[in-house]
């Protein structure tokens, strides 16, 4: 049992000792089922309440990948000669990814933006911390970092991405892509792939993402992202050009280099929205319960990568907790974890146990 038997209380000047009788009336089902260690049975058990949690929000986010992997490929089937027909074939892929990349990341913060100041009571029930936006704790700080930022992500989306980008297609020797409409891509292929690129992203991202945290080097380029204690959806591409290049690019295009022209062009453009919307959601600050991007086993989370930005330790995974289990490197996630529901199943003791001796007290002098 996770919870003393035993509780000491001082109410009303008095210490009050009482015993606890653990049943679904008085807490809550989810009481301690966080894992306390990194064991791959205690982080399983911890993905089967994750689902549990989502809801409703399983279904509609098991909606979204239908639709995103069985509905899109057929529509894009369906128009793509029409749409692309001519085009030289290194110009389509050059042009595409940077249009994609960027579009993507463009229109992810603008609906965020949306979020955050709709203040809606449906998306703010998904809210990670009770701590006000950085718009409205600080809102000097916020327009320096704001334009900081912006200017920051200008270099990147029309600078650095686009020619590294470049160097790729026009320069290197690597099969591209295809592009041709007989060999188009069917949903299987799509997803196989898609999930490959996942893998392989997530590998790469965590090394280097981990060596980026070396107390040597941290604070020449990493510590820029970490300006944000508090992550929102634009801080997601906020980086050094080191880091852009080093955890973001290369990680992200490792898979497609791997893949080669086994890989079409519809579908690495698919795994660019993937990519890009992710580490929107990851950075976001809501813990979306319809989110796409957590149906996977042993996913990580926004809740999850937000404690790698308030703490600043540990959780240095993207898609999944796999490396971060393997290497005992969100210890410190679990145990925070545990704590706070530790203490929120004490919180609901005692005000159960206060509850009951207001109903006595009002119970004696009705009847007196």
């Amino acid at each position: 049992m996770c919870i003393r038997d035993r509780y000491q209380r001082r109410v009303h000047g008095d210490t009050v000792f009482f015993e606890s009788k653990m049943n679904n009336n008085s807490i809550s089902s989810t009481t301690c089922s966080t894992p306390t260690n990194d064991s791959v049975q205690k982080v399983i058990k911890n993905d089967t309440v994750r689902y549990r949690r989502k809801g409703y929000g399983l279904i509609s986010a098991s909606l979204i990948v239908l639709a995103y992997f069985v509905l899109l490929p057929q529509i894009l089937k369906k128009y793509w000669a029409m749409l692309f027909a001519g085009i030289d074939h290194r110009n389509l892929v050059f042009f595409s990814t940077v249009l994609v990349h960027s579009l993507s990341f463009l229109i992810g913060n603008l609906g965020m933006w949306a979020v955050y100041h709709a203040k809606h009571s449906f998306f703010e029930r998904y809210k990670i911390s009770q701590k006000q936006w950085p718009w409205e704790s600080d809102p000097e700080r916020w327009r320096d970092i704001l334009k900081r930022t912006i200017s920051n992500l200008l270099v990147f989306h029309l600078l650095i991405f686009p020619s590294v980008t470049a160097l790729k297609v026009y320069v290197s020797n690597d099969a591209l892509v295809r592009i041709d409409t007989d060999t188009f891509p069917n949903s299987w292929e799509v997803i196989r792939q898609i999930i490959f690129c996942m893998f392989i992203e997530d590998f790469i991202f965590y090394w280097s993402h981990r060596l980026l945290h070396h107390p040597k080097i941290y604070a020449y380029i990493h510590k820029r992202h970490h300006e944000y204690v508090y992550p929102v959806s634009i801080s997601s591409e906020y980086a050094h050009p080191i880091e852009s290049i080093l955890s973001n690019i290369i990680p992200s295009g490792a898979g497609i280099a791997l893949l080669g022209s086994n890989m079409h062009l519809v579908t690495q453009l698919m795994w660019m929205l993937v990519r890009v919307w992710e580490t929107i959601d990851g950075h976001c600050g809501y813990e979306f319960s319809w989110s796409p991007f957590r149906l996977l086993p042993l996913s990580g989370s926004a809740k999850y990568h937000e404690f790698h930005h308030s703490h600043n330790v540990g959780n240095y995974g993207s898609f999944f907790t796999i490396w971060d289990t393997l290497m005992m490197t969100n210890s410190n996630y679990f145990r925070t974890l545990a704590k706070k529901e530790h203490e929120e199943s004490l919180q609901q003791l005692r005000e159960a146990y206060i509850n009951e001796i207001q109903n006595k007290a009002t119970t004696t002098k009705l009847s007196d």
